[in-house]
C-alpha cells in the first residue's frame, strides 16, 4: 500500500500521459493522401453521366471534372477502382482533357492524369470514359417486391467504385447526374430536376443538378419504380416522397411528420442547407443513409406499420451535421453521428418528456458499457482497420453521451449556442475534434482539454466501487476508480444519500485522482447509497 499523497502524484503523471502520447498519433496513409491533395487541386464540379439498363450489371459512365489547381503540379490523382482479380471494378477507355484525347495511368484504384505547366493560368476540364462491375457504391439489385433497383450508397468512400472522385469527407463539390434509364424508372438524385427528355428506344434522361458542394459521400441517385407524392414545399423547401408502390400507404404515412422535424432543426440550429427535401425507400444496408437533401431508408422500415420518427430526425440532423459540416477524416466521425445521436435525444426531451430522455440515455450507456468490453478504444479512433467499424456505440451513443456530460459542464444554453456557432464556422466545409471543442472554449471561457481527453481521446470509461463506514454522525467513504486501460478519470460525482424515515440528501464531489476518501456528516446512517442519482456520468459500478 503506498502513501495517498505518492499515490496522487502518481496518479498525476499518468493523467498527462494520454495528453503526451496524442502528439506522436498519426492518420492513416490513406487518408494522409488525400488531405495532401488539399494542397494541389479541388474539384469543382463533377458531371456524372450514366446509362443504365435491364439486361446486364455492367456500368458504361462519363465523368466529366471541373478542375481547380491550387499549385504547379504535374499531375493530378484521383481514386478510382482498378478491375481486381475477381473482374470487379472499372477500366478506362479514354480521358479527354479539354477536349483533347491524353495518355493516363490507372492502378492500384488510382487514376493519374496529366497536368502541364500552364494549366495555373487555366483550369482544366477533363472527362473519363469507363465501364465495369461494381461490387459497391453502386447498388445494382432486387428490392424486397422482387423489382430491379439501382441505389448508389458512397459512404464511407465507396464513390470511387463507380465514379472518378477524390473519395474523402473533407473534399466538397458541385455535382450534375444525367442518368438514362429505361422509361418505367422514376430517377431522383443529388440537387434539382433541370428536365426530363424521352428518348427513342422507350428511355428517358433525367438531368439533376446542384449548386450547393457536398462531399462524394452524400452525393447519389437512385432509380426504381416508385410511386412519388409531392406533398407541398416546408416553409420554401420543396418536399418529396419516393416509395414502393406496394406498400405506398404504410410509406408515404412514414414520412408525414417531415415537415415538423425539418423546422425544428431549422429553429434550433440553422435555416435547412439543401434545395430540397426527398425521402426515399432504398435497399440501404442501414437504416437510413442521409445523403444530401435526399435521405435513403430502409425498405422494410418505410414498409412496415411502426413509426420510423426517431429515424428521421437523425437523419434529418445529419443534413447540418455531417452533410453541410463533414468530418475532416473519418476519425472525428463522432461529429456527425454523435451529434445526430444527441439531436436526436434532445428533440425527444423537448417534444415529449424528460423521462423518456433519461430512459435513451440509460439504454446508451449500457450499449456504451458493453461495447467496451467486446472493443476497448476512444470515440476519436486512429487506428481502425475499416472505416465501417467506426459505425460503432463510441461514434454514435458515447458521442451523445459526451455532449449530455458537456451539459451538465457548460450549461444548455451554452451548448446550444455553442453546436449553433459550430456549424456557422464550417458548414459548407469541414471539422475536426479540436475546432469544436475550441469553439466551445472561446464560448465559455473554459479549458476543455481535460474534459476532451477524458472523454473522446481515452478509450472507457470510469468503472467505481466503493466503501462506507459510519460512525458518530460521520460517513467516510473510499471511491476507487477500478478501470484498468487508465488511471484517472476527472469528473463530478453526485452521491443520494437515503435514511430510514424516507428523507435522502444530495452531495456532489469533484474526482480527480484514482482513489479518494471523503467524510461528511450526515443526521443518521444511511440505509441506501445512489451514485449518479441524476444520470449526468458516463459510468460503470463494480
Amino acid at each position: 500500500m503506498l502513501p495517498d499523497k505518492l499515490i496522487e502524484k502518481i496518479n498525476l503523471i499518468y493523467k498527462l500521459l494520454p495528453v503526451i502520447l496524442l502528439v506522436v498519433i498519426t492518420i492513416p496513409a490513406d487518408s494522409q493522401e488525400r488531405l495532401q491533395r488539399h494542397d494541389s487541386f479541388n474539384v469543382h464540379r463533377y458531371r456524372i453521366n450514366l446509362e443504365i439498363n435491364d439486361t446486364s450489371n455492367i456500368i458504361n459512365g462519363v465523368t466529366g471534372l471541373e478542375i481547380i489547381l491550387k499549385n504547379q503540379v504535374e499531375r493530378i490523382f484521383l481514386d478510382l477502382a482498378s478491375v481486381n482479380n475477381e473482374g470487379i471494378g472499372v477500366k478506362v477507355d479514354s480521358v479527354l482533357k479539354n477536349g483533347i484525347l491524353i495518355d493516363h495511368d490507372h492502378k492500384d484504384n488510382i487514376l493519374t492524369l496529366p497536368v502541364y505547366s500552364y494549366d495555373t493560368l487555366g483550369n482544366p476540364v477533363y472527362k473519363v470514359f469507363y465501364r465495369g462491375t461494381v461490387e459497391n457504391g453502386l447498388i445494382i439489385s432486387k428490392n424486397m417486391y422482387g423489382e430491379r433497383t439501382f441505389f448508389a450508397e458512397n459512404w464511407p468512400n465507396h464513390a470511387h467504385k463507380w465514379f472518378p472522385c477524390t473519395d474523402h469527407p473533407s473534399f466538397r463539390s458541385k455535382v450534375d447526374f444525367t442518368i438514362t434509364a429505361p422509361a418505367h424508372y422514376q430517377v431522383i438524385a443529388t440537387g434539382n430536376l433541370i428536365k426530363k427528355i424521352n428518348l427513342p428506344g422507350k428511355r428517358t434522361a433525367h438531368y439533376w443538378s446542384t449548386d450547393i458542394p457536398i462531399p462524394t459521400k452524400v452525393m447519389v441517385f437512385a432509380a426504381a419504380g416508385f410511386a412519388v407524392e409531392y406533398p407541398g414545399d416546408i416553409d420554401g423547401i420543396p418536399w418529396s416522397n419516393w416509395v414502393y408502390p406496394q406498400n405506398m400507404e404504410n410509406g408515404f404515412r412514414a414520412f408525414s411528420g417531415t415537415p415538423e422535424i425539418l423546422r425544428f432543426f431549422s429553429d434550433m440550429i440553422a435555416p435547412y442547407p439543401f434545395e430540397k427535401i426527398a425521402n426515399v425507400q432504398s435497399t440501404t444496408r442501414y437504416g437510413g443513409m442521409e445523403n444530401a437533401g435526399n435521405i435513403f431508408y430502409h425498405e422494410r422500415a418505410v414498409a412496415g406499420n411502426n413509426s420510423i420518427e426517431k429515424l428521421i430526425v437523425h437523419e434529418m440532423a445529419h443534413q447540418w451535421f455531417g452533410n453541410s459540416l463533414s468530418e475532416k477524416d473519418w476519425p472525428h466521425i463522432w461529429l456527425s453521428e454523435g451529434i445526430a445521436t444527441w439531436l436526436t435525444d434532445w428533440y425527444v426531451k423537448q417534444i415529449y418528456d424528460s423521462v423518456k430522455y433519461q430512459e435513451r440515455l440509460a439504454s446508451h450507456r449500457d450499449r456504451i458499457i458493453e461495447y467496451s468490453r467486446e472493443s476497448l478504444a476512444p470515440i476519436v479512433d486512429h487506428h481502425a482497420d475499416n472505416y465501417t467499424d467506426l459505425l460503432n456505440p463510441n461514434s454514435y451513443q458515447k458521442g451523445s453521451w459526451v455532449l449530455h456530460m458537456l451539459r451538465r459542464k457548460i450549461g444548455d444554453e451554452m451548448l446550444l449556442k455553442g453546436l449553433r456557432e459550430f456549424y456557422d464556422r464550417y458548414k459548407s466545409g469541414y471539422a475536426g475534434t479540436d475546432d469544436f471543442i475550441e469553439v466551445l472554449e472561446e464560448l465559455t471561457g473554459m479549458d476543455l482539454k481535460q474534459f476532451a481527453d477524458d472523454w473522446l481521446y481515452s478509450a472507457g470509461h470510469p468503472v467505481l466501487s466503493f466503501k462506507t463506514q459510519f460512525s458518530n454522525g460521520r460517513l467516510a467513504i473510499e471511491l476507487v476508480q477500478m478501470q484498468q486501460h487508465k488511471i484517472a478519470f476527472t469528473f463530478p460525482l453526485d452521491i443520494r444519500f437515503i435514511f430510514d424515515d424516507g428523507t435522502s440528501k444530495d452531495h456532489t464531489f469533484e474526482i480527480v485522482f484514482r482513489r479518494h476518501e471523503f467524510i461528511i456528516e450526515l443526521p443518521s446512517e444511511p440505509v441506501d447509497i445512489i451514485l449518479d442519482p441524476y444520470q449526468w456520468l458516463l459510468f460503470e459500478l463494480n
